[in-house]
């Protein structure tokens, strides 16, 4: 079926993968699959809070989570972005208090408002570098993930070593797990959590010191 998508969630990662999850008209979390590097470019049709048109279908695949959903027609644009206004209200009406409430049940992807300590690079034991940020959310849990959201992977490539500055500060955070790869077992059924959009009701990240999309 066709139908309305608000993306919250735009990534890209080291590989030239990507990935997109957002809202339904019902405000209900929805991941498309496939999602190509390019289509999460600046010319590409999937952007934070710029409303798409999409034909969905379940998902076909044998590890499908909740929110996923198998593309049977391209993403178009479907208006312009949401005001400040409607960014706003959007976001403080869908976010969760904290991580682990985004996550009950089988979720994987949701919203919730943060405090930023501090993003910065950091090289895995393989030798990879990863951008990363640290958070607490409303319940005073804190956690450090990696950062997948395209912009920011854009603004700030690899290779990275140390702390970058003048990102800091209170906003809201999407939030994603993979699909369950049996290295992460325990507390996200499996899955690896990953930041997949630092948002504001601007609808960028420069309040952060990051370009804009």
């Amino acid at each position: 079926m066709t139908g309305t998508l608000l993306p919250l969630a735009v990534t890209l990662d080291a590989d030239g993968g990507a990935c997109v999850a957002g809202l339904d008209l019902d405000g209900r979390w929805i991941r498309p699959e496939p999602v190509t590097a390019e289509q999460v470019g600046p010319e590409g049709p999937y952007a934070f809070f710029h409303p798409v048109r999409i034909g969905l279908g379940p998902s076909t695949e044998p590890d499908a989570r909740p929110e996923d959903r198998a593309v049977i027609a391209p993403p178009r644009p479907a208006g312009p972005a949401l005001d400040p206004a409607m960014r706003e209200r959007l976001l403080k009406d869908t976010a969760d208090a904290s991580v682990e409430k985004a996550f009950a049940g089988e979720r994987s992807a949701g919203l919730v408002p943060v405090d930023v300590r501090r993003i910065y690079g950091r090289r895995s034991t393989g030798g990879r570098s990863f951008l990363r940020l640290e958070f607490t959310d409303e319940s005073g849990a804190e956690h450090d993930w990696i950062v997948r959201d395209a912009r920011l992977v854009r603004a700030f490539p690899a290779p990275l070593e140390g702390p970058l500055p003048d990102l800091a500060g209170p906003c809201f955070l999407s939030i994603g797990l993979t699909k369950p790869n049996g290295r992460f077992p325990g507390r996200f059924r499996g899955c690896h959590p990953l930041v997949v959009g630092v948002l504001s009701e601007r609808g960028d990240v420069s309040a952060f010191g990051a370009a804009r999309p």
